[in-house]
């Protein structure tokens, strides 16, 4: 498992999100950017929110969804690395 998926992540106070159908689409207070989660995505960002840690939900996406966990391990890491990118995200 990936070191990013077992730190512990914050949301940016910079990101402001909402849901929307199932989806959410955050807005970047500093930059004016919008960014759009799809439902996986969501559960990422739900966890995050509760202080949860990326392997926590992973353990969720799985116990949900079939798929192979070095999928979703993957997916979720690189999808961890682009939030932060965007400053969307930090290393608590």
């Amino acid at each position: 498992m990936s070191d990013i998926l077992t730190q512990t992540w914050r949301i940016s106070d910079d990101a402001v999100a909402n849901a929307v159908g199932g989806e959410t689409v955050i807005l970047h207070l500093g930059n004016g950017n919008y960014y759009g989660l799809d439902t996986i995505g969501t559960v990422l960002w739900d966890g995050l929110k509760a202080g949860k840690l990326p392997c926590e939900v992973c353990d969720a996406i799985l116990a949900e969804y079939d798929a192979e966990r070095s999928v979703v391990e993957s997916d979720l890491a690189q999808f961890l690395e682009e939030l932060e990118a965007n400053e969307l995200v930090e290393a608590a």
